[in-house]
């Protein structure tokens, strides 16, 4: 593994000098390591001139090769740590954004705090990227919306259950209303993400419209997560967000209710019951208690 590290690290500088530094050893202990892999898989990985570095066709090709079982070993080293008595090791959780409107930072605060041991690292992603690496094993637990999603074999429990409002420019005469109808958002654009989940909450708002006898007009599509609410604040139109969500939001954005058969925004803590160990279980316990308390 110590090999595949260090040709990683030529194959991404192309300098050995470059990539001795960023290992923080010297060039010659690293290019006798390069050296012997070269001759232990009977292939040169790279073309050395006095001039640069090139990787050859065999390199390319290993470096895929290289990274895959780099990633697999962080991935096993992380499960082993967490075999212990689950008060040490490191912990992968994945969150969406929605969860941050709710008691998820606190909570994940209060954890740190009682078990100083266990290393916890938090990654903002997507609920089909956290189901994907929930069930492989590359996350430990995962905050994620249940609306539209397909668990499978993954275990849950509801974390968050908050009412969706519409979220508009506090500068827009529809802020002057307490509650607003498919009627008053039918002229003003539906600001919506790119991303897959949202694709099909488009499709339910569609329904929605077209059931009053009306049509969502669509408005612009951002791709960088979160940016929604930015746009409505700059005038842009309006969306579909969380109620609760005030500390998460920019200023200019009023929230009010809609007068519409909406479901509910859930929020599930999910895992995979088949690879539970006692650092998993410990922080799911945690997080169950306090979210009761």
């Amino acid at each position: 593994m110590r090999q595949l590290r260090y040709f990683e690290a030529v194959a991404e500088e192309l300098h050995f000098g470059k990539a001795a530094e960023r290992l923080h050893i010297q060039q010659p202990p690293l290019s006798r390591q390069i050296q012997s892999l070269e001759e232990e898989l009977g292939t040169q990985l790279f073309n050395r001139t006095n001039r640069k570095v090139e990787l050859t066709e065999a390199g390319k090709y290993f470096l895929d090769e290289a990274k895959e079982m780099l990633k697999k070993d962080s991935r096993a080293r992380a499960t082993l740590q967490a075999m212990g008595d689950g008060t040490a090791g490191k912990l992968h959780v994945g969150f969406v954004y929605l969860v941050l409107s709710s008691a998820f930072p606190d909570i994940v605060g209060r954890f740190i705090r009682k078990y100083t041991a266990i290393d916890v690292e938090l990654h903002d992603e997507t609920s089909y990227e956290q189901i994907e690496a929930v069930r492989d094993g590359s996350r430990h637990v995962g905050f994620v919306t249940l609306n539209l999603m397909d668990l499978q074999d993954l275990s849950h429990v509801v974390v968050q259950c908050t009412n969706p409002r519409a979220a508009i420019p506090t500068n827009h005469p529809l802020a002057q209303k307490e509650i607003l109808t498919l009627e008053d958002l039918a002229d003003f654009p539906y600001i919506c993400s790119r991303e897959s989940y949202c694709k099909m909450r488009v499709k339910e708002m569609e329904k929605l419209f077209l059931k009053a006898g009306l049509e969502l007009k669509l408005g612009m599509k951002y791709r960088r997560k979160h940016t929604g609410t930015v746009f409505v604040a700059a005038g842009l139109g309006w969306t579909i967000i969380n109620d609760g969500s005030e500390r998460t939001m920019p200023q200019g954005v009023a929230l009010r209710p809609i007068e519409a058969d909406l479901p509910p925004f859930e929020v599930g803590m999910i895992w995979n019951p088949n690879r539970v160990t006692p650092l998993i279980d410990n922080f799911l316990s945690f997080y169950k208690e306090q979210s009761r308390e």
